[in-house]
C-alpha cells in the first residue's frame, strides 16, 4: 500500500494565460515535513494554494490520500480537502479570543471534545495562559503559535505553511521552531513549509524541493541538497560557494591547483574543462599542507572565522577556521582541499 500522502502529476499551473509552474512532480510521504524553496516569484505560493483548493490547475493530477482533488476537470473544494494552511497574514479571528479562535474549525466534535483538543495544543505550544485574550491583546510569536494550533486542531491531512516565521526575531523564531516540529512530529502530520531560509528548511525538513524554471528542479534531503546540489543555482541558494577551474583527467578524476581529486566525472570527457564546488567547510587550514593561499577578507562569527583566500593562480575561495586561528589579512597560511565527493558543473 502506498505511503503517499500528496502525489503531484505533471502538474502545470497558469494565472490569467502566463504558465507559472509546468510538469510539476511531487510525491510526500506520510509524516514527512518539506521545504518548498526557490527565488522569489517562483510559484511556491501558487503551488500551495493549487494544494489546497484555492486555485485550479491547468492540467495534471493532485492526488491526497490516494484520492484526487484536481485533475482540471473534476475538483474537489476547499472544505473537502482536509487542508491546514497558515499564510503570512495569520488571518486569526480579531473578535474571537485564542481558545475560540483554536476552537473554530471543531464543529464536527462535542463541546468536551473540542475543550480538550484546544487544551493539549495549548500545552504543546506553551499558550495556556493566553487563551482568554484576544489576537491583539498577544505579541506577534503567541499570534503564530495561536495560527499554528487553529491549523492543527482539525487533525488535517496536510498542513501547509507559507514563511510562519518571517516576521519573528531570531530567538522567538528558533523556539516557535522547535515546538512546532515536535508538535507536527507528534501528531504525525505532513506538512509543506515555504522558506526563503536555508536554515529553517535544514532545521524543520525531511526533505526540500527547489522551484527553478516552472518546476522542481531538485527533491532531496538537506544534507544533498547542499552537499549534491545539480546547479549553480540550488548550490548558492544553499550555502556559500566557490568554483575552482579544473580539468578531467580520465572517468574518475580530476585536476586543479589544489591538486588531484578522485570522483565520479564519467559524464565528461577527457580533458574536458570543468568548476569544481567548493564550500567553506572542505578548505581546511594546515600548516603542514604543501598548498597555502593568502587570506584577502575575514569575518568574525563567533566560534569560527570566514576567510576569504586567493590562490597562486589567482582565484578565490572561502574557508572556514576555528576563531583561535585569528589570522591576519595578506598572511599566508596553508591549506588543504578535504573532499568526500566531487560536484562539477
Amino acid at each position: 500500500m502506498s505511503n503517499d500522502k500528496l502525489n503531484l502529476q505533471s502538474v502545470r499551473i497558469a494565472l490569467d494565460s502566463k504558465v507559472i509552474l509546468d510538469d510539476v512532480n511531487l510525491k510526500i510521504d506520510t509524516g514527512e515535513i518539506v521545504s518548498l524553496m526557490g527565488s522569489s516569484a517562483s510559484g511556491k505560493t501558487s503551488l500551495i494554494r493549487s494544494i489546497a483548493g484555492f486555485h485550479n490547475i491547468s492540467s495534471g493530477v493532485i492526488q491526497i490520500d490516494g484520492q484526487i482533488v484536481d485533475d482540471s476537470i473534476r475538483r474537489s473544494d476547499v472544505g473537502m480537502r482536509n487542508v491546514g494552511v497558515i499564510f503570512q497574514d495569520l488571518a486569526l479571528f480579531p473578535h474571537l479570543t485564542v481558545r475560540e479562535n483554536i476552537c473554530f474549525g471543531l464543529n464536527n466534535i462535542d463541546n468536551a471534545q473540542q475543550l480538550n483538543r484546544a487544551k493539549k495544543l495549548e500545552g504543546l505550544l506553551s499558550i495556556e495562559n493566553i487563551t482568554n485574550r484576544y489576537p491583539n491583546q498577544i505579541s506577534g510569536g503567541q499570534q503564530q503559535r495561536v495560527a499554528i494550533a487553529r491549523a492543527i486542531a482539525p487533525k488535517p491531512n496536510l498542513l501547509l505553511l507559507d514563511e510562519p516565521f518571517s516576521a519573528l526575531d531570531y530567538e522567538l523564531k528558533d523556539s516557535l521552531m522547535n515546538d512546532i516540529m515536535k508538535l507536527i512530529k507528534s501528531e504525525n502530520i505532513t506538512a509543506i513549509l515555504i522558506t526563503h531560509s536555508a536554515e529553517e528548511a535544514f532545521k524543520m525538513s525531511d526533505k526540500i524541493a527547489f522551484i527553478s524554471d516552472n518546476t522542481i528542479t531538485q527533491f532531496a534531503n538537506p544534507y544533498d541538497m547542499y552537499h549534491r546540489p545539480v546547479s549553480k543555482e540550488i548550490a548558492n541558494f544553499f550555502g556559500i560557494s566557490s568554483y575552482l577551474k579544473a580539468k578531467v583527467t580520465d572517468s574518475s578524476h580530476i585536476n586543479c591547483v589544489l591538486g588531484d581529486f578522485v570522483g565520479i566525472v564519467d559524464q565528461f570527457n577527457k580533458d574536458d574543462k570543468v568548476d569544481l564546488l567548493i564550500r567553506p567547510d572542505d578548505i581546511i587550514h594546515d600548516d603542514d599542507s604543501l598548498f597555502s593561499a593568502k587570506v584577502t577578507e575575514k569575518t568574525f562569527r563567533g566560534s569560527d572565522f570566514l576567510y576569504e583566500l586567493e590562490l597562486k593562480d589567482g582565484q578565490k575561495i572561502f574557508c572556514y577556521a576555528p576563531s583561535h586561528h585569528n589570522h591576519q589579512v595578506n598572511e599566508v597560511i596553508g591549506i588543504k582541499l578535504d573532499l568526500d565527493h566531487l560536484v562539477i558543473f
